[in-house]
């Protein structure tokens, strides 16, 4: 058996790993509660702690792995770096990893972002991680894992470039090679730009536009043909770099899409997930109506959980 074949099993040995994580209770946190009246309270705040929360559940998830790694094998965690976890084959570095993102499944959107160039990916076994998770008790408890997705990293980029690159319009730019650079400035993101054809040339940006709609780009995004292309577009157009680029929740992932359906459709405490996020975005609204119902809601919750002796 190779070492690639080795490192790949050791890989799917932690995506099943990972797998029988939904339904578990991660101990990073545990949010404690003294009252039925500040369960209101509670519902409001809980959101404002997902990014300690998520970045506490990675720590966990890592040393998990790692306590489950077969002989020989290891996985380190990187904060900061690329991937979060790394697998070491005898203390020795793989190109074999898991990048892990934390979803707060009543947040507005999976916020995490996945920048990682495609060409950079190329021959090497990185998996990202997206982790489902709410409180246990919705408004207090531990983080629980709703459900675990594991998707190639070479997957996600391909979708991301697919959906985003669309010249003129929309250019993605592959990061410079840096590989000569010390580990701590090198480069590996891909950045979006999008065009200002208002601070544009008129003349030159109608005839490339005209250019391009008798013949559309058809090639791979992060292909030296397409690179060179779209620094000839930047050198000639006016474009801004999109703070928002490569979302995860919204390249159009297929695995992504169903994943996120599934976890927003799964029935929690009475109530589907997606019937939960509104009743928290009322929590925080200013309607007076909507916002007093939603209170109510979460007053029988916990006062179900108090007859249960869940405080």
């Amino acid at each position: 058996m190779t070492d690639r074949e080795r490192h790949l099993k050791q890989l799917e040995l932690a995506r099943h790993l990972l797998g029988d994580l939904a339904g578990e209770d991660i101990d990073a946190i545990d949010i404690k509660s003294v009252g039925v009246s500040e369960a209101p309270f509670l519902a409001k705040i809980v959101s404002k702690l997902s990014p300690m929360v998520g970045n506490l559940m990675e720590q966990r998830i890592v040393h998990f792995l790692d306590a489950h790694a077969n002989t020989g094998f290891s996985w380190m965690r990187q904060d900061p770096g690329f991937p979060d976890a790394l697998l070491l084959d005898d203390g020795r570095v793989t190109g074999t990893g898991i990048e892990i993102k934390a979803w707060y499944v009543l947040s507005t959107e999976i916020t995490g972002r996945f920048k990682e160039s495609q060409n950079l990916l190329a021959g090497k076994n990185i998996d990202v991680v997206i982790v489902a998770w709410c409180m246990s008790h919705m408004i207090f408890g531990k983080p629980k894992i709703l459900g675990v997705l594991g998707v190639p990293g070479a997957d996600i980029a391909a979708s991301r470039d697919f959906h985003y690159h669309n010249p003129p319009e929309y250019l993605i730019i592959e990061p410079q090679d840096t590989s000569r650079r010390s580990n701590n400035l090198q480069q590996s993101n891909v950045n979006g730009y999008r065009l200002q054809d208002s601070d544009c040339d008129v003349r030159e940006l109608r005839a490339i536009q005209e250019h391009y709609r008798l013949h559309p780009f058809t090639g791979s995004p992060p292909s030296r043909e397409a690179q060179e292309e779209a620094a000839q577009l930047k050198n000639k157009l006016i474009y801004r770099m999109d703070t928002n680029f490569a979302k995860i929740d919204r390249i159009d992932n297929p695995h992504i899409e169903e994943f996120k359906s599934a976890m927003l459709t799964e029935e929690y405490l009475g109530l589907t997930i997606s019937q939960w996020k509104s009743i928290f975005r009322d929590l925080n609204g200013t309607a007076v109506g909507p916002r007093t119902r939603a209170e109510r809601v979460i007053r029988d919750l916990y006062d179900g959980m108090l007859s249960r002796g869940l405080e």
